[in-house]
């Protein structure tokens, strides 16, 4: 049953309104009788009615002011306002102020039953509508979950399917996002994976975990019973979504060993859009997970694949520029990363590689510039701002040497 609460200055008004309708029959119970606008409003903030019947004219508080505050507490009601004929310009303000009907003095009762009809069918279907947003609310995220998993185990979405599912789920990735794909593998042996809550708490703290990266877009689904996929996109401008995933792979290992007591390898990979094919950027990511358990570190890029017969400071060396290639990075940088002096590692290079670490360097980042200019929207200075060129001229001037193409060229090329 609907609440309702009358305000309004003249007793003899208030009395006629509460006992000349029968108000329970149409649904509806009155809570509440005010003098003046200053009692009503505490009375409403109070006993929180569905419905308000208020004067204009009152002492204290006029029915004006009432409106105004109930605006401002966001009380959720529909008001009825009393006016008389000289008062027209007032219902118009009261009107704007969130009046859902006016009637003129004074009350025709007929008049006023038609109104307290219609409010009362208007919270019936308002209500139901929040049933059904309620529901839809609850099941949005069991529905996401199935919709990322399709795009994983490759059910075949094409792009105009991802894109009606994205805007029907309520998901906004930009276009220009770097996608990362991280695939976080729990140990089996873990006991405690068998408990009832266990899978929530796993799946909050890996939550938590992403919250400081600030990414765009976030999601986590369980694609197998000891394995948690996550899906994030990132558009931060000039941001090196590789360097940034590990990071956030790393504080995820950290949070679960910490937290959970739970021994995770993280695989992860990128893809330049969401609608490229995200299963084999899955199994990509996968296999990295299950390289990283088998060399027993927490975070893998899925890039760093082993090479036969080249010493393993070469391979931590690589493994450095694939994920931070996008920053300025050198190679007292990388040789401090894998604890050996600048001058042994440039030898290392031209021993194992028979290149410099420069040229490798350059190499990886006209790579992932290639990948840039075939499945994202970034402009050609852009690019070269996001594989590590500060100069788009010189990026111009290396991809043509490398390449044989201008980068705009090979956009229109393999696009």
């Amino acid at each position: 049953m609907l609440k309702a609460l009358v305000v309004d200055d003249e007793y003899l008004v208030r009395a006629g309104l509460c006992q000349t309708v029968d108000w329970e029959e149409y649904g509806i119970e009155i809570v509440g009788e005010a003098s003046n606008g200053k009692e009503g409003l505490e009375m409403a903030l109070q006993l929180r009615p569905e419905i308000i019947v208020t004067d204009i004219r009152m002492p204290h508080m006029n029915g004006l002011e009432l409106l105004r505050h109930l605006q401002e507490q966001r009380l959720d009601c529909v008001t009825i306002v009393l006016s008389g004929y000289d008062e027209f310009q007032y219902a118009q303000e009261a009107m704007r102020l969130g009046a859902s009907h006016y009637l003129l003095k004074p009350v025709n009762i007929d008049e006023l039953i038609e109104t307290l009809q219609r409010v009362a069918q208007d919270f019936e279907r308002l209500r139901e509508e929040r049933l059904a947003y309620d529901r839809l609310k609850q099941e949005t995220p069991a529905v996401s979950s199935h919709f990322w998993l399709k795009l994983l185990f490759g059910e075949g979405l094409d792009h105009a399917d991802v894109a009606e599912k994205l805007a029907l789920l309520g998901i906004d990735i930009p276009a220009a996002s770097t996608v990362a794909i991280g695939v976080v593998s729990v140990d089996k042996s873990a006991e405690s994976l068998a408990a009832g809550q266990q899978p929530l708490q796993i799946e909050r703290c890996l939550e938590e975990a992403l919250q400081p990266m600030a990414y765009t877009y976030a999601k986590i689904v369980r694609s197998s019973p000891s394995e948690w996929t996550v899906i994030a996109a990132d558009s931060h401008p000039g941001a090196d979504a590789v360097a940034r995933f590990h990071e956030a792979g790393d504080a995820m290992a950290q949070a679960m060993r910490a937290r959970l007591q739970l021994t995770v390898a993280i695989g992860y990979t990128t893809a330049p859009s969401i609608y490229v094919d995200l299963h084999a950027v899955f199994l990509t990511a996968r296999e990295a997970a299950a390289a990283a358990r088998l060399r027993q570190q927490p975070v893998q890029y899925g890039a760093e694949d082993e090479l036969p017969g080249i010493r393993k400071e070469v391979q931590r060396a690589l493994g450095y520029i694939r994920v931070h290639y996008a920053r300025n990075i050198t190679v007292d940088m990388v040789a401090a990363s894998v604890h050996i002096s600048p001058t042994h590692l440039m030898h290392l290079f031209r021993k194992e590689l028979n290149k410099t670490f420069y040229e490798c360097l350059t190499e990886f980042r006209i790579e992932e510039a290639k990948r840039l200019l075939q499945y994202s929207s970034y402009r050609v200075y852009e690019v070269g701002s996001q594989v590590g060129f500060g100069d788009a001229k010189y990026f111009s001037q290396i991809f043509k040497k490398m390449t044989g193409l201008s980068p705009s060229d090979y956009a229109k090329n393999y696009t």
